[in-house]
């Protein structure tokens, strides 16, 4: 725990600007220093230079995924003698499989996506303890869409490159990278509260796992429909 002068330090990792930038906003109006990283490498080299109070880390990510920057950050701890900080898993996965997956990696809690601002503040005070600002919330019913409005050229532009990368994937017969593409667009979508393009980007995450190209090459042009519709609704 940071010094009682000093306001709990966190750390944001995932490879996704709009994620990170939702985030960066449920966090802004309560005293913590927030820095984040777009990848698991980049994370562990943060940890090993700064003492963080709190870690929220995504799991499919380039250069090192969320489960082996979480075990280096947890060999780190042990062998230099630190105090564990609470990591917590922010992801679209909800199968009790990657709980197990999560908890083998030494994480501390699994948050799943989409998750609202109540979610992520009420967490942040329970790990934090008596660091933390009271989480007096209320539970939120949907993302508030006057709040997220200004980020969502953020998430537009973002949405744009995973359909595109995806799409090449295809092309490309590489469905293991269509399939992260499809699971990257979801947890964004459906945080950002656009749930019929989550669900597209589901159908793409899960046809490709199956190795299905028909049923992928379907989700992803279903996926670019109602990501123009959604852009147009808020032009």
């Amino acid at each position: 725990m940071s010094a009682a002068s000093s306001p709990p330090r966190i750390l944001l990792v995932d490879d996704n600007a709009d994620n990170l930038t939702l985030m960066q906003l449920f966090l802004c109006d309560a005293p913590y220093q927030v820095e984040v990283a777009a990848n698991g490498r980049e994370a562990v080299e943060k940890f090993a230079a700064i003492a963080y109070d709190l870690v929220f880390m995504d799991l499919e990510m380039p250069v090192l995924d969320g489960y082996e920057a979480s075990r280096t950050i947890r060999d780190m701890e042990r062998h230099q003698g630190r105090t564990p900080v609470p990591i917590l898993v922010l992801t679209a996965h909800a199968l009790d499989e990657f709980r197990v997956r999560c908890d083998a990696a030494g994480c501390t809690d699994f948050l799943t996506k989409p998750v609202r601002k109540s979610a992520v503040l009420e967490a942040v005070a329970r790990y934090l303890g008596e660091a933390a600002p009271p989480a007096a919330v209320s539970p939120d019913l949907g993302p508030d869409m006057d709040l997220l409005r200004p980020l969502l050229p953020i998430f537009f532009s973002t949405a744009d490159a995973t359909l595109e990368s995806a799409r090449r994937a295809l092309a490309a017969g590489d469905l293991e990278t269509a399939r992260r593409q499809g699971h990257k667009l979801k947890g964004s979508a459906l945080s950002y509260g656009f749930g019929e393009l989550g669900e597209a980007a589901r159908e793409l995450e899960s046809a490709s796992e199956d190795r299905d190209f028909a049923a992928a090459r379907t989700a992803l042009d279903l996926a670019a429909l109602l990501l123009e519709q959604a852009r147009g609704a808020f032009a």
